[in-house]
């Protein structure tokens, strides 16, 4: 980044949620502070100029949503340790990563590979030896390339993520990231690095610019750029072929097609712009030769612009605002802005049976889950990723805990649990109870004995290692915030308990305000590809009268007519025994289960009274 200190980055400080703030690279070092401050510092991967700052000046804006250009001067990867690895292990596979897989087998030479200790993995640090040029598109051709050649390092590469920054602290670990030498990683030892990263430079007033920019040997050739893929094709001849922007002030109608229209096309995107260029004209009734006229004029590609035309009106493909041709030019004005509901978002046979032939080949595997594999049962209950899944129960029937120890059972999945009517504390207490047959005297027994300021401290390991699989929130977020950190963080399950500490902003008629909800946690399972299960409280009659069925949520009946999947609590509050069943399943048969609530241990125990005997399959 040495070169280009007069580029933005987004900075996270204090802690790698405070962000949404631009500033420049050179005034980086002027906020890491001293050992004793322990000051936790990030910046984005890639850096940009003076718009990111306008841009994120905006409250309501996030990186994610720049449209802009963005710069990359140096390329930063990063080595986690694989969980089943132990840390020697680590540090023989970075020894291994640096002399053969970039010295050996790449010829990266030793002056382009600078090492930095990160706290916790390694980030190793060369040159922009592939020759990536600035652009909109930037982050996916540096995806798609760095991904093939650097399989074992982590996928950062997104426009939107974050890198710790050199000489920030690591509160998971406690140490600092600090520069190896390369004689550094093939001689000390995975303590002996710890001990040198768990302080900052003592001998020096502040950390200066040479120490916290990487300064490589001069670069004569991009010998890695042979490796460079693009997203898209980008022809050698753009700058001699004669394009038009049309003069067009764009309306509230579709207005990023009227917004690619009036610009010239961006390298690398042409064609994908022609094609949905294509489609819009066609859907608002031009006539072929019209849109064919249109396209070769903007493109001055002829042949390009007839072949797509002659493909749009033999095929008729649509498109829609989650495109990401058409969502890089989304405008708050534009009447499909609030529903984003642009188009139907239809697909060919062909695409539709290839999709369900990869669901069926990968994503049952990866997201959906069995409680067959769970419980004792005689036949299959599957749980399917785009799937809304509604827990009903009365006060008092361990609603949370049931999907608490549902969630420690799904060790393989990744689960983002908001949990929202518990607080933190509570919720932290009954995981490590479920996760390990504690009662609560015990589970702080064993907190008493932890040492929370060592990192490898044993015991504090195995108390969360039952639930390292989830991450927690406790704020209850908007609705549409949380389909936002869904994309973000993109789980395998979603968890919410309950739906109505759920926030949707300017609707304050409750019936209203829960059918926004529903209906939204519905489309970020669609959307997303993730299951999502959500504790619904039940109504004052059910309440009442002590029975719950399918009629018991709280609110219309747009809850349960969404939900793919509806599971009743049935029990009395003074005895142990639960009765979980299914009162709704879109797709397959039902699901009886009993279980005695240990409520000292907070473990729904399976029992033997109806169990493993469940309703078939009809």
């Amino acid at each position: 980044m040495a070169g280009k200190l007069h580029n933005y980055v987004e900075i996270a400080s204090g802690h790698i949620t405070n962000r949404g703030r631009a500033d420049l690279l050179s005034n980086l070092p002027n906020l890491i502070g001293n050992t004793e401050e322990k000051h936790e510092l990030y910046h984005s991967w890639y850096s940009f100029d003076k718009d990111i700052k306008r841009h994120l000046n905006d409250k309501n804006a996030s990186i994610s949503s720049f449209k802009g250009s963005y710069y990359l001067d140096e390329i930063i990867l990063d080595l986690d340790r694989p969980k089943s690895m132990g840390e020697k292990g680590f540090l023989d596979f970075l020894r291994y990563f640096v002399g053969t897989n970039l010295t050996e087998d790449l010829g990266i030479k030793d002056g382009h590979i600078k090492i930095w200790f990160s706290g916790t993995g390694f980030h190793i640090v060369i040159p922009n030896l592939f020759g990536f040029t600035s652009s909109v598109t930037l982050p996916l051709s540096v995806k798609s390339t760095l991904e093939d050649v650097f399989p074992d390092c982590d996928s950062i590469y997104d426009g939107s993520r974050l890198i710790r920054a050199p000489y920030s602290y690591n509160a998971k670990s406690g140490l600092f990231k600090i520069p190896l030498t390369r004689e550094d990683v093939f001689s000390l030892t995975i303590d002996e690095i710890k001990e040198k990263a768990s302080i900052l430079p003592t001998d020096l007033p502040a950390i200066t610019n040479d120490m916290f920019f990487n300064s490589f040997d001069k670069v004569d050739d991009l010998y890695l750029k042979k490796y460079l893929k693009l997203y898209s094709e980008i022809t050698s001849s753009y700058a001699s072929i004669k394009r038009s922007a049309f003069d067009i002030d764009p309306s509230s109608v579709t207005t990023c097609m009227q917004t690619v229209l009036s610009k010239a096309p961006i390298p690398g995107e042409r064609n994908d712009s022609m094609m949905r260029l294509a489609s819009w004209m066609r859907r608002n009734g031009m006539p072929k030769q019209i849109v064919y006229n249109t396209l070769s004029e903007w493109s001055g590609n002829d042949s390009e612009a007839k072949t797509t035309t002659e493909s749009e009106f033999e095929k008729g493909y649509n498109y829609w605002c989650n495109d990401y041709i058409m969502s890089k030019h989304c405008d708050p004005k534009c009447i499909h802005f609030k529903r984003k509901d642009y188009s139907l978002a239809l697909e060919t046979s062909e695409d539709l049976t290839r999709r369900y032939v990869k669901f069926v080949k990968e994503g049952i595997s990866k997201k959906a889950f069995n409680f067959r594999d769970i419980y004792r049962m005689n036949h299959d209950f599957w749980v399917m990723p785009g799937e809304l899944v509604i827990v009903l129960g009365d006060t008092g029937m361990g609603k949370s805990t049931f999907v608490s120890n549902l969630c420690i059972s799904l060790r393989t999945k990744k689960i983002m649990y908001l949990s929202l009517e518990n607080n933190w504390h509570l919720t932290n207490k009954r995981l490590i109870q479920m996760g390990h047959g504690y009662t609560q005297t015990e589970a702080n027994d064993y907190c008493n004995e932890v040492d929370e300021n060592d990192p490898n401290d044993p015991i504090l390991k195995s108390l969360y290692t039952p639930y390292d699989h989830i991450v927690f929130g406790h704020v209850p977020p908007d609705i549409n915030k949380l389909q936002e950190e869904a994309a973000y963080q993109n789980p395998d399950i979603i968890l919410v308990d309950p739906t109505d500490e759920l926030h949707v902003n300017n609707v304050y008629n409750e019936f209203e305000r829960m059918n926004q909800i529903i209906v939204k946690l519905k489309e970020i399972a669609t959307n997303q590809s993730c299951i999502v299960i959500a504790v619904h409280h039940i109504n004052k009659e059910s309440a009442k009268n002590g029975i719950i069925d399918i009629h018991s949520a709280k609110g219309t009946s747009t809850v349960v007519q969404k939900a793919d999947k509806v599971l009743t609590i049935n029990g009395d509050e003074n005895h142990p025994q639960r009765m979980l069943y299914s009162e709704k399943n879109r797709d397959g048969g039902k699901l009886k289960l009993m279980f005695e609530f240990n409520k000292k241990l907070m473990l729904f125990d399976q029992t033997d009274s109806l169990a493993p005997v469940a309703i078939p399959e009809v």
